[in-house]
């Protein structure tokens, strides 16, 4: 796996705890086209957002970890 799945992979589980891409941009400090032009792999997502994301990893409460494998679980279909 490269640096930049791990990066993609990354700020798709912070998305996923996060809830959506607004919430998600608001915790990062960036903008909603920022996240999604990085999620969908146009932009390559800086080291500052790729460590911004693991701090929404880290942070998560188990409740946040719950709510996320229901949606990990959607997108992966």
């Amino acid at each position: 796996m490269s640096d930049r799945d791990t990066y993609r992979d990354t700020l798709l589980y912070a998305l996923a705890i996060a809830g959506s891409e607004r919430e998600l941009a608001e915790q990062l400090r960036v903008t909603v086209p920022e996240v999604k032009n990085w999620l969908d792999g146009v932009d390559a997502i800086p080291d500052r957002i790729f460590q911004a994301a693991l701090d929404v990893v880290i942070g998560a409460s188990r409740q946040a970890i719950r709510r996320s494998r229901g949606m990990l679980e959607r997108i992966a279909r």
